[in-house]
C-alpha cells in the first residue's frame, strides 16, 4: 500500500493536471454571449478571444446561435465551434468595424476547429435580384500567418468571398463544407492569395462564384505587410485533393489575378458538378503558370450559363498596354470530363502557351451549343477585347487549340452526338506533337 502522502501527493498531481488542460479554454457564454440567434454579442465573444490569444488558448463556442458583428481572431489560438453551435453574423454594416466579417493578421498557430457552423447571413445583404449595396467583403480573411487550419466548420450563406488566405505559408483546410447560394455574386468558396505550402483535402465546397480560385497580386504596394516585412510574390506549393465541388462559375480556377509566379499546383481526386468552367486558367497581368496538374478529375459543367468550358486556358492583357504573361507545363490525367460546351486553349499571339499534356482522358459531349454568338469570357466584365489579344470561341469545333506549342494529346476517347457535323479539333498556330483521339459516335442526339 502507499503511503498516505505519496497517494495525496498523486491526487494532488491528477488534480492539478486536470485544471491545466481547461485553464486556457474560454467559453463565450462566461463572457455574456447569448444563444438566442438575436441579442449582439460580440463584445463578449472578442473578450473570449482576447483571452485566448494572451494566454494561447481556445475559444468554445457552444450549443446554440449567437449574433454577431465583426471579429479579430490572433496568434496560437484555437477558435472552436462545438456541434450544434452557429455563429450568425450580424445583417447592419454598423456592427462592422472592419470590411470583413471575421479577420486574424500576423496570426500564426491559428485553427478554426469543431463541428458547428458560421453563418453569413449572406441573404440579407441580396435583393430580390440578388443585388447589394453593402456587405461584408471578403467575408473571412487571414493574412501573413504561418501554420494555420481549418477544420470540420460549416460555412454557409456568405455575402461575399468566403475563405481567403492572403500571404499566408503553411495552410491546412479539411473536412469542411461551404454552401453559398449558387445565384449569390462574388461568393467564392476558398480563395488563395499569394500563398504557398496549402493543403485543401475532403473538403464539400458549393458557392455561387468560383469555388477554388488561387491568385498571384499584380499590385506591388501589396508585396510589403503592415509592418514593412517583404511578403512572398510567388503563389506555390498548392494541393487539393479528394473534393466534391458545385460553381456557378470555375470550379478550379487559376486567376484572375496573376501578377508574378504561380507554381506546382495539384488539383487531384476532385469531383465536379453543376459548374460553368471546370477547370480554368485565366492569364491576365504579365505573370507566369508553371507545374500545374489536374489528376483524377470528374467533373460535369452545367450551370445558369450560356457558355460552359470543360477546360478553358486563355492569355490576355488587363491592359492594352500589359505585356503578356505565360502558361507553361499544365498537365491533365485520367479526367473524366463531360460537357455541352468547348474545351479551349489559346495563348497570346506573341507568347504561346506551351507544354500541355492531356493523357488518359475521356470527354463526352452531351448537346452541342451554338457558339456563334459567344464572346470570349474574360475573368471580369471590365477588362476589354484589345486588338492584340485572341479569340477564338466562335470557331466550330469541341476542342480549340490556339497559339499553342508543344501540346501531346494521347489517349483521349470522345463520345459525341451523331449529329455533330464540325470536327472535333480546331487548330491555330498550335504545334501539336502527338495525336491519339478515338471518337466514337452515340446514336443518342
Amino acid at each position: 500500500m502507499k503511503p498516505l502522502s505519496l497517494l495525496l501527493s498523486t491526487i494532488l498531481l491528477v488534480l492539478t493536471t486536470c485544471q491545466k488542460s481547461n485553464i486556457n479554454e474560454f467559453n463565450i457564454l462566461d463572457f455574456g454571449a447569448v444563444a438566442d440567434g438575436e441579442t449582439l454579442s460580440t463584445h463578449a465573444i472578442q473578450q473570449a478571444i482576447n483571452k485566448a490569444i494572451e494566454t494561447k488558448g481556445k475559444v468554445i463556442v457552444p450549443k446554440g446561435t449567437f449574433y454577431t458583428g465583426s471579429l479579430v481572431l490572433g496568434p496560437d489560438m484555437d477558435f472552436h465551434l462545438e456541434e450544434g453551435a452557429e455563429l450568425l453574423a450580424s445583417d447592419a454594416m454598423v456592427d462592422y468595424k472592419n470590411d470583413e466579417f471575421i479577420k486574424a493578421h500576423f496570426a500564426n498557430n491559428l485553427s478554426i476547429t469543431g463541428l458547428g457552423t458560421i453563418n453569413g447571413n449572406g441573404l440579407k445583404f441580396f435583393d430580390e435580384d440578388w443585388k447589394y449595396t453593402e456587405r461584408p467583403e471578403p467575408w473571412i480573411v487571414i493574412e501573413d500567418s504561418k501554420n494555420v487550419s481549418v477544420s470540420g466548420v460549416n460555412f454557409i450563406n456568405s455575402p461575399s468571398h468566403t475563405l481567403n488566405f492572403n500571404f499566408c505559408d503553411g495552410v491546412s483546410v479539411s473536412n469542411i463544407f461551404i454552401k453559398n447560394d449558387p445565384r449569390s455574386p462574388n461568393t467564392d468558396g476558398i480563395d488563395l492569395r499569394n500563398s504557398r505550402n496549402v493543403a485543401i483535402t475532403n473538403c464539400d465546397i458549393r458557392t455561387g462564384d468560383d469555388a477554388i480560385c488561387i491568385k498571384n497580386t499584380r499590385k506591388q504596394d501589396q508585396w510589403f505587410d503592415a509592418k514593412g516585412n517583404p511578403r512572398s510574390k510567388i503563389t506555390e506549393n498548392i494541393h487539393v485533393k479528394d473534393c466534391y465541388i458545385e460553381s456557378d462559375d470555375a470550379a478550379l480556377k487559376l486567376g484572375t489575378g496573376s501578377g508574378y509566379l504561380t507554381k506546382n499546383i495539384t488539383f487531384e481526386n476532385v469531383k465536379i458538378r453543376k459548374t460553368r468552367y471546370a477547370m480554368a486558367l485565366f492569364m491576365m497581368d504579365s505573370g507566369k503558370y508553371e507545374d500545374v496538374l489536374f489528376k483524377n478529375i470528374d467533373a460535369e459543367t452545367g450551370s445558369r450559363h450560356d457558355q460552359e468550358y470543360g477546360i478553358f486556358m486563355d492569355i490576355h492583357q488587363r491592359k492594352a498596354e500589359s505585356s503578356p504573361g505565360q502558361i507553361n507545363g499544365v498537365h491533365f490525367e485520367n479526367c473524366n470530363i463531360t460537357t455541352k460546351g468547348i474545351f479551349y486553349v489559346s495563348g497570346h499571339p506573341e507568347q504561346y502557351i506551351k507544354n500541355v499534356s492531356l493523357k488518359g482522358i475521356e470527354i463526352t459531349i452531351k448537346e452541342t451549343l451554338d457558339t456563334s454568338d459567344w464572346k470570349k469570357p474574360k475573368g471580369n466584365k471590365t477588362i476589354a477585347q484589345w486588338p492584340s489579344t485572341s479569340n477564338f470561341v466562335n470557331e466550330k469545333a469541341n476542342f480549340i487549340i490556339a497559339n499553342a506549342e508543344n501540346i501531346r494529346i494521347k489517349n483521349v476517347k470522345v463520345e459525341r452526338s451523331a449529329n455533330v457535323t464540325f470536327p472535333f479539333l480546331w487548330t491555330h498556330n498550335a504545334a501539336i506533337d502527338t495525336i491519339a483521339v478515338q471518337i466514337n459516335i452515340s446514336s443518342t442526339p
